[in-house]
């Protein structure tokens, strides 16, 4: 699109020819053409509000990564240039979630046409008009045509691009997860989870656009991503029975929609990853077996399945668990990620034959996918900081590591035969919201600080009637506090760094909070104090705690440590860092409510109390039956505030600690909450402050990118 025609705006003229504005001193400021087109587009479509999607189609062509970013890059460029051209009112609005309009009316110059008389000298003589070569005009077209079709055919595989460019798969509503391609890209898999929550594998045709996903699994248990076999006959994945009584890892016949277990996978955890070997002989699936510490990588035989599957990570006193992992096209690595702690996990490509390792790369926290190109050249993975997906290309030979710079870029997986590589694009939002107790009806929860970034984790000081929270503005999760409105935010740590879980002390001068340290490779407890703004680390002997809460006298931590036999309470000294274990059944989260009174919740379901200075065993003061939640409760004098968790929904309720009966308050779907989100009760206001999450939209798109090179 091409605009000529200048016009006035305000005080200034636009000269769309000239890619530049004249202000009124008759000063001239050239701009990109783009940021021009932009500007005519608007004024052409003055006074209605343009939406963005229609900007980035007429402007950008529909180039959705490109034009995102460019948009507000060039709104931002324009806004600057045209600043005090009507006075100190703004030219260009933003209508929030919608678009952009003119607020001035553009006054065009129409072109003047000269009269023939004055343009043409009557005395000139006539020249005679010499006809045109359509035969060399003509073999000139043909020579450019096949030119350009033999460039193509020669980069066509080459990709060559000056931008990446996504193509869209899914547009179904709730989330698609987990892009599984054919071998060829015809046929792309993909986990469905909808507005009810239910999760289910479907299957989508891209050379029939126009079709529905076909739904292949049926059921309301808990659905992996899946894999296909090299020859496209088959899928694998993991299914576990929602009562977690059983898991089995499937073998589906597309083409029949047959399926059989084939072995079985563990109870425990969420995180059924699984790969298939290029000669299509050994299946990879994320497993346990005793004597092993934990959940790790096996092998099965898919030639023989009544072989026992063997493993494949370290069993016992490793230092890390091994999750996602995928065979390199050749047969002859197989590169996974590595988990230290929530704060630490990295790429390693492993040697199938000798075993030998080497890490890929350095300050990840949470890896989310890993895809082999079919060249074996290249390894595209994703990892997310701070709630915040991207992807990233390692070269193998060199190690050198590049941004793909797509935003919410997660869980890559190329088609091994086409070498189209697919993603699921997904962003995730939270904000800090509170719930009025105080309503005569049911009351829906308010936002207190909603942004373009995310805030987690408050929990509120009667002592400072402040609260304090997590937000990852800084493009790390920072500790920041704020009035229990919202207002007055402040930005107390700059670690660049993820920390998490501050709780205020019971006398209001300090904050504790988890966060890395020694290189991200321990989760110590740091406190922060508000009377001299200094930041100090608990030297506990512990790498690994849990959220933190304050003895009654604010002398010590109470916090859950893993160790390789446990994982249970710790008192902890702030200043000395002697610690002393105070559960013995798998003690997770805990509150002091008098000098030596523990209420906590463990490893089962139930609320707990214990008296530290007694030998006699602990009190279920709440039945699990009743309260089935670790992190997410508070504790008031009279009574419990605590959410109960249900298969699509969430239930605020309230525990009568003295009538021994629970009230609920109030329902919210199951997405609007995060599923460990802290709790805490402002008495001043009969207010519940938590965190609150916008039920994010998944999608499956395909990705051509310039930083990935052919198939040899």
């Amino acid at each position: 699109m091409k605009y000529d025609q200048p016009f006035k705006l305000a005080s200034c003229r636009v000269l769309p020819s000239e890619c530049a504005i004249e202000l009124s001193t008759a000063e001239k400021v050239s701009l990109q053409p783009k940021f021009i087109e932009l500007l005519c587009y608007l004024a052409e479509q003055f006074p209605r509000v343009v939406p963005r999607d229609e900007i980035i189609e007429v402007i950008w062509a529909g180039n959705e990564y490109v034009g995102e970013n460019a948009l507000t890059n060039a709104i931002w460029h324009l806004r600057q240039n045209l600043k005090g051209i009507n006075g100190d009112t703004d030219v260009i609005e933003t209508i929030r979630k919608v678009g952009y309009r003119l607020l001035v009316t553009p006054e065009y110059q129409l072109h003047t046409v000269p009269n023939s008389s004055q343009t043409v000298n009557e005395h000139q003589e006539s020249l005679p008009i010499k006809a045109p070569n359509y035969w060399y005009l003509s073999l000139s077209i043909v020579i450019i045509f096949v030119s350009l079709v033999f460039i193509w055919q020669q980069n066509n595989k080459a990709a060559i691009f000056s931008q990446p460019l996504i193509t869209q798969i899914t547009k179904e509503p709730g989330s698609e997860l987990f892009a599984s391609p054919s071998p060829n890209g015809d046929k792309v898999v993909f986990k469905w989870i909808d507005e009810t929550d239910s999760a289910n594998l479907y299957i989508t045709d891209r050379k029939n656009p126009a079709l529905a996903p076909v739904q292949l699994t049926f059921g309301d248990g808990y659905i992996s991503h899946s894999i296909w076999s090299n020859d496209g006959q088959y899928l694998y994945y993991a299914e576990k029975a929602r009562d977690r009584q059983s898991c089995n890892i499937m073998q589906l016949k597309v083409a029949t929609n047959q399926k059989s277990a084939i072995t079985t996978c563990p109870l425990k955890g969420g995180y059924y990853y699984l790969d298939i070997s290029p000669d299509n002989n050994t299946l990879a699936f994320h497993g346990y077996r005793e004597p092993a510490d934990d959940n790790g990588i096996y092998f099965l035989d898919l030639t023989d399945l009544s072989r026992q599957p063997w493993r494949f990570s370290c069993s016992k006193n490793c230092g890390y668990r091994e999750r996602d992992f995928s065979f390199s096209p050749d047969g002859k690595y197989i590169a996974l990620s590595r988990r230290v702690n929530r704060f630490n996990e990295n790429l390693y490509l492993v040697d199938l034959k000798t075993k030998d390792t080497v890490k890929l790369t350095q300050g990840q926290e949470d890896i989310v996918g890993i895809t082999w190109h079919p060249n074996s050249k290249q390894l595209v993975y994703a990892a997310q900081r701070a709630d915040v997906r991207n992807g990233y290309v390692v070269d193998i030979s060199s190690k050198l590591t590049e941004p793909l710079n797509i935003p919410g870029f997660s869980y890559p997986a190329f088609a091994k035969k086409s070498g189209e590589l697919f993603f699921q694009q997904r962003q995730e939002k939270y904000h800090l919201a509170n719930l009025s107790l105080t309503s005569d009806i049911a009351s829906s929860p308010f936002p207190v600080i909603q942004s373009e970034f995310s805030h987690q984790n408050p929990h509120y000081s009667p002592k400072q009637d402040k609260v304090a929270y997590i937000s990852n503005e800084s493009g790390f999760y920072e500790l920041w506090i704020a009035d229990r409105d919202g207002k007055n935010r402040k930005q107390l740590t700059n670690l660049q760094k993820v920390v998490r879980y501050p709780r205020w002390s019971n006398s209001g001068d300090k904050i504790a909070f988890l966060g890395p340290v020694n290189d991200e490779l321990a989760e110590k407890i740091y406190i922060y104090d508000l009377q001299n703004n200094q930041l100090s680390v608990v030297p506990s002997e512990h790498l690994h705690h849990n959220r933190p809460t304050w003895s009654y006298d604010d002398q010590s931590i109470i916090s859950a440590v893993y160790e390789k036999e446990y994982a249970d309470l710790h008192l902890i000294n702030i200043k000395s860092g002697e610690s002393k274990r105070i559960s013995f059944d798998g003690g997770r989260f805990g509150i002091m409510t008098t000098e030596s009174t523990l209420l906590y919740t463990n490893q089962h379901s139930g609320l707990w109390q214990k008296d530290l200075t007694s030998t006699n065993k602990p009190i279920k003061k709440i039945s699990g039956k009743v309260f089935n939640t670790t992190y997410t409760w508070a504790y008031t004098p009279k009574g419990i505030y605590f959410k109960r968790n249900y298969n699509n929904q969430n239930i605020f309720a309230y525990y009568d600690l003295f009538l021994r009966d629970v009230t609920p308050i109030v329902r919210l779907p199951r997405r609007s909450l995060p599923l460990t989100t802290s709790l805490s009760f402002i008495d001043k206001t009969q207010e519940l402050l938590f965190t609150g999450s916008q039920s994010p939209q998944s999608d499956i798109k395909q990705l051509v990118h310039p930083l990935l090179h052919p198939i040899d």
